[in-house]
């Protein structure tokens, strides 16, 4: 990057984050994932069980990516996890369901192989990058909590908010 005298050098440094960091939070995180990763054509194809999957990566993702801001709280260090990660967990989602779907209309969500696919997030996908004992288990937690057939549970939260909140 050049430098002016003319120019303050925090203002360059304001400017690069504000060029190069995405906005911080899970709804724009959950935004991002929508208009870039995950288009109508795919998260609409059948079994509809599909989209509700679709939406659980990227909730995941969001989660992920907004305790990496939050380091060394959120995680022990800075991972490098990235939007390839989700495109590669939608990728075997969609492989799975494709699989089992094989043209019907909807699949029963206790047909779906949540230990597969909570092993490749965790230790492959996801994990792969983790060398930390501790913050495996964390993202051990958060595949255990979003990844299992109660995400189909009409009264499933996601979040889980204090009482009062």
């Amino acid at each position: 990057m050049e430098n002016n005298p003319k120019v303050p050098s925090t203002l360059l440094t304001a400017s690069y984050v504000f060029v190069f960091e995405p906005p911080s939070g899970i709804k724009a995180s959950l935004v991002r994932s929508y208009t870039q990763t995950i288009t109508p054509a795919i998260s609409d194809k059948l079994p509809v069980e599909r989209s509700r999957l679709h939406f659980l990566v990227s909730w995941f993702n969001a989660v992920v990516q907004e305790r990496l801001r939050y380091t060394p709280i959120g995680w022990s260090k800075t991972y490098e996890f990235n939007e390839s990660d989700q495109r590669c967990t939608l990728h075997a989602v969609d492989e799975w369901i494709d699989a089992m779907g094989s043209g019907r209309q909807n699949i029963d969500p206790d047909k779906i192989s949540w230990d597969a696919l909570r092993t490749l997030i965790s230790q492959s996908i996801f994990g792969g990058k983790i060398d930390n004992e501790f913050d495996n288990k964390i993202l051990t937690s958060l595949v255990n909590k979003f990844f299992c057939k109660e995400t189909y549970n009409f009264d499933f939260k996601l979040l889980d908010l204090p009482p009062g909140s």
